[in-house]
């Protein structure tokens, strides 16, 4: 447990074991409200355990004064997100390309429903990475965890007044991130006939899957090859994704879920490219293309191949296999 190399060679106190106690079991859902500040899965872990090394400076009597260890806790991981998301923006403007979220498949995340799940998307990510880190704290604080005006106010020092402002303005830029408007089941199909089209170099086929005005965000992060630029309109996607295809023949493709959401995960030889939608009035309306492949090694788990003669689909997708490459 984090901080335990502290403590070698003095006395823990029953204050003190209460207080990690409180932390172990607010773990899960510290994590992933830290990922929700900031996009990557080690970064979220790194805050929480900090935030154990913070109780661990606690005095017995501040310990004591706790009424509240969820809030508390809470607002002390906000707190820290907060200022490693500020370091991270900065480190962020030199990146190679796009930016993408980090992608994190089901096994990291919580069997619990500790956040919203919608939350969870890699497009609601990314999109709030267009906040301030006071503003998205607000955001992910309302819309994943339910917090009213006056509670976000005291995690983030400010006004309820001033909280609102925050979240209106977020509200304005953002519309509403928090809640997709396509079903599971609907996300599946899309993306099953994508992967038939690629494989087909069906260029319309996939136009026809798209709004007009679809956007791509591809992220290798200079380890990988991918669009340095969002690549706009369907007919552009189309012919990209089609290219890419013909670049690398043959390989493997896995379905699954990334950020509680369906998902897909192409594998050539080293190379591993995971693919998420946003879907909008039955149509794909964003694609999100992570290369890096340092930021996939939180997504691995549990991809289920669904071209072989063995393939199989995660569950509520069986009907996938109809619809997936002859």
């Amino acid at each position: 447990m984090p901080g335990s190399a502290g403590r070698i060679g003095r006395v823990e106190q029953p204050t003190e074991s209460a207080a990690l106690a409180q932390w172990d079991a607010e773990k899960p859902r510290l994590t992933v409200l830290a990922y929700n500040m900031l996009g990557v899965w080690a970064q979220a872990e790194d805050v929480v355990s900090e935030v154990a090394e913070q109780l661990l400076k606690l005095t017995p009597a501040a310990t004591e004064q706790v009424r509240n260890w969820p809030a508390f806790l809470t607002t002390l991981a906000t707190r820290r997100a907060i200022d490693v998301l500020r370091s991270a923006q900065r480190q962020r403007t030199d990146y190679v390309g796009e930016w993408l979220p980090e992608p994190v498949g089901q096994l990291a995340l919580p069997e619990d429903e500790v956040l919203s799940r919608s939350m969870l998307h890699l497009g609601v990510l990314f999109l709030l990475e267009e906040l301030s880190p006071q503003a998205r704290a607000a955001y992910v604080l309302h819309h994943a965890l339910g917090y009213k005006a006056a509670e976000i106010a005291e995690v983030l020092e400010t006004s309820p007044d001033a909280v609102r402002q925050l979240l209106s303005r977020a509200g304005k830029e953002l519309g509403h991130a928090e809640a997709p408007s396509s079903e599971a089941s609907e996300t599946w199909s899309l993306l099953s006939h994508v992967v038939a089209a690629i494989r087909h170099g069906d260029a319309e086929g996939l136009v026809r899957l798209m709004a007009t005005d679809a956007v791509l965000y591809s992220d290798g992060g200079g380890k990988a090859r991918a669009a340095l630029n969002p690549v706009l309109g369907a007919q552009r996607i189309a012919r990209f994704l089609v290219g890419v295809e013909r670049r690398n023949p043959g390989r493997s493709v896995f379905l699954g879920e990334a950020n509680a959401a369906p998902a897909l995960l192409f594998k050539l030889h080293n190379r591993q490219d995971l693919v998420a939608i946003e879907v909008s009035a039955g149509h794909i309306q964003t694609i999100l293309l992570v290369s890096n492949p340092n930021k996939l090694t939180h997504a691995n788990a549990q991809w289920t191949c669904c071209t072989g003669s063995g393939r199989r689909v995660p569950r509520g997708a069986k009907f996938l296999k109809s619809l997936l490459i002859q």
